[in-house]
């Protein structure tokens, strides 16, 4: 300690021994308290000077004629009553057109444009398709960002204005007609006239009743005549059904196609395969080879004949008129290609042993000839012709279909014409059967009816609702305009603006303090003349000095909010209490950075305070901050130190002031902590860091 005590001396008396060193002192002690208060000062009463701020009314409003013969105009009496507003400086132009310009070229902040029909609107526009009244706002967003919020505020209440003015204009024209209304009501005889037009409804419903007897007994007439229709129809469907009957003789005709296809390509494998094997017979002179090839030609070719034979046998039996032509066409081709497999069959059947090479290869090329011919007319002619054939299967299936099936909903549309049309006639009938109950019913209600309306000698009810109806059109107007009466109390009250702000504006200057004070003093003490030294000793020893600089600033600062501003403060004491930990606090942690990183620690402290300006919840409430200052700023001083003077200025909540500098001194803890023991190792790295930046000749 008697080293902290000799640092301390050392100091305070090199400051007192020159004047120029205790000149820079004084000023940076002062320097702090003039920033906040020029900031407190600045923002002292702003929206109470916002009638400096010019807005633009213009009117294109040709008002309207009401039908008394009275001219109005909305839009003149709306401007005439901005015109004694102060809360805004209104610019009354002739036209739009300088309104508008003068928001573009700057001269406004904002401008408000009454359409022509805007008074007309406004009397006729609930009655013509709820046709609104209609105001154009210009704004020049570009002028100034926090303007336009109040021109917005100045035009949103404006809005709310012509809008209770609007309401009122409607209920007290409704009410005024139902006042004329109400008089007439009121002089006629109302139980008489409701007795003569009971009596004619009565009248109306008894003609009404002999209307409908009629109707009953026509509908029983049109009843038997559907009866004698439905015997006809039960004749009519018996020889429709014997019609009907020929179009289960249609075959499956796509299951038909297919098998005939089937066949063909059958016939048309086995041809393949014969043709394969006299090409190999071909190919070999060894004459049990050869034989045994033409045994397996032959069998190929009895099975081909096989598979035209069951076609043939498949198209005998078809029986379809419409495709006679084709069928017969496809049987002359099938059969010829049979007899020539039939012939086929018979010259290989045997096998061939000639000693002649050349005739045995002359008689082997025409048969290859043969077969392919056989081969070629059944992939091409009978393919065709079976194609053509299961065409005209198809059309016919179709038609026969088509035919049955038109048929059938012809009997099914009869039937059902006749059993609706029945079946309406006893609906309408049974319908009509009641109404002639109801209508009898309603009769004898209308004539007791009329017994009671003769029995009442006052009629309460009906004199109440005239009495409201006659009641005052204006006063009516101006309930409806605005039915809720909104009551506002204040809690924890603050005169003005400035005293709003005073804490933050207080915790940013002794911040700003602070970093002053390390930009100025240096941070390290002499060890010259010191009896070994320690670390601690020679972080407290010069610390100190920057703790009376840094109380002296607080105690600046909050004078001249008490005595030259004259801040509002329910607890003064507290407020200078929290000034002095807040500066206590924030010189002691910009101390510690700055001794522990040097220049590294000054920069980190500037970048702590430009975070802290803007996501501290000084101006702008918190939650309407990024998610980023909402998630970061409870690790900050600031907001503790702020809520703290908050509470002394504009009063506290139970324990709130001493739970803030409670969880503000955590950071002065951990300043000493960085101070005395986490600096330690970094003490070489700070003084390289340091050494090479001199080097640099500029730092």
């Amino acid at each position: 300690m008697r080293n902290v005590k000799k640092i301390l001396v050392r100091d305070i008396i090199a400051l007192f021994k020159n004047p120029f060193a205790l000149l820079i002192a004084g000023g940076l002690c002062i320097l702090p308290a003039l920033y906040a208060w020029f900031n407190i000062y600045s923002n002292w009463d702003p929206y109470g000077n916002t009638k400096q701020i010019q807005i633009a009314v213009a009117s294109n409003d040709r008002g309207y004629t009401r039908l008394d013969g009275s001219y109005v105009n909305a839009a003149d009496s709306v401007i005439d009553a901005l015109k004694e507003n102060d809360s805004i400086h209104w610019t009354v132009t002739k036209t739009a057109d300088p309104a508008v310009d003068g928001v573009r070229a700057g001269r406004y902040y904002a401008a408000v444009v009454f359409s022509e029909d805007f008074t007309e609107c406004m009397y006729q526009g609930f009655l013509e398709n709820l046709k609104r009244p209609t105001v154009a706002y210009y704004e020049n967003e570009k002028k100034n960002a926090v303007a336009t919020k109040i021109t917005d505020t100045a035009v949103s209440t404006l809005e709310n204005n012509i809008n209770k003015q609007y309401i009122s204009l409607v209920v007290s024209a409704f009410f005024d007609k139902q006042r004329t209304v109400a008089g007439q009501m009121e002089t006629a005889e109302i139980a008489e006239t409701i007795l003569a037009k009971i009596k004619r409804a009565d009248q109306t419903i008894e003609n009404f009743s002999t209307v409908v007897r009629s109707l009953v007994k026509a509908n029983d007439k049109l009843a038997a005549a559907f009866d004698s229709a439905g015997g006809d129809l039960s004749t009519i469907r018996g020889n429709l059904d014997s019609v009907a009957a020929g179009a289960e003789n249609v075959p499956d005709t796509q299951a038909l196609a297919d098998r005939l296809n089937a066949a063909n390509s059958q016939a048309v494998q086995s041809v393949s395969d014969a043709l394969s094997q006299l090409k190999q017979a071909q190919k070999t002179d060894i004459e049990t080879q050869k034989n045994a090839y033409y045994q397996h030609l032959a069998a190929h070719l009895t099975n081909a004949k096989g598979s035209l034979d069951s076609l043939i046998n498949s198209l005998e039996s078809l029986n379809v008129s419409t495709v006679n032509i084709s069928q017969g066409i496809v049987l002359t081709q099938l059969e010829n290609q049979s007899q020539t497999l039939e012939n086929l069959i018979g010259r290989v059947g045997g096998g061939f042993s000639s000693e002649d090479p050349a005739f045995l290869a002359e008689t082997e090329r025409q048969l290859e000839q043969q077969v392919k011919s056989v081969q070629q007319a059944l992939q091409t002619s009978v393919s065709q012709s079976l194609a053509l054939l299961g065409s005209g299967l198809q059309q016919a299936a179709s038609e026969i279909a088509q035919v049955a099936g038109n048929i059938g909903a012809d009997i099914d549309l009869l039937d059902l014409i006749l059993d609706n049309g029945k079946t309406t006639v006893e609906l309408t009938n049974q319908g009509f059967s009641s109404m002639a109950k109801e209508l009898d019913f309603i009769s004898g209600k209308l004539d007791r009816l009329t017994e009671t309306i003769r029995e009442i000698e006052q009629a309460q009810m009906v004199q109440s609702i005239l009495h409201f109806m006659q009641g005052s059109a204006d006063a009516y107007g101006t309930f409806f305009a605005q039915p809720v009466s909104m009551k506002t109390e204040i809690v924890y009250p603050v005169e003005n603006y400035g005293s709003g702000v005073t804490p933050f504006y207080t915790t940013l200057a002794l911040w700003v303090g602070g970093v002053v004070l390390v930009s100025l003093i240096k941070v390290n003490a002499r060890t010259d003349g010191l009896k070994d030294p320690k670390p601690h000793e020679l972080f407290f020893g010069r610390y100190l000095l920057f703790l009376i600089l840094a109380l002296i600033q607080a105690a600046i600062t909050v004078w001249g909010n008490f005595s030259l501003l004259h801040i509002q403060c329910l607890y003064p004491r507290r407020f200078l209490l929290a000034a002095f930990l807040t500066s206590a606090t924030f010189s002691l942690l910009i101390y510690a950075l700055t001794i522990s990183f040097g220049d590294i620690g000054k920069a980190v402290v500037v970048v702590l305070m430009v975070i802290q300006i803007a996501g501290s919840s000084g101006t702008y409430p918190i939650e309407i901050l990024p998610q980023f200052y909402q998630k970061l700023y409870i690790f900050f001083p600031f907001p503790y130190a702020i809520n703290a003077m908050r509470e002394a200025v504009a009063g506290t909540y139970e324990h709130d002031f001493t739970l803030y500098l409670l969880r503000l001194l955590l950071f002065a803890a951990a300043a000493l902590v960085l101070g005395l023991f986490i600096r330690l190792p970094f003490r070489k790295f700070s003084r390289f860091i340091e050494r090479r930046m001199e080097d640099t000749g500029m730092m």
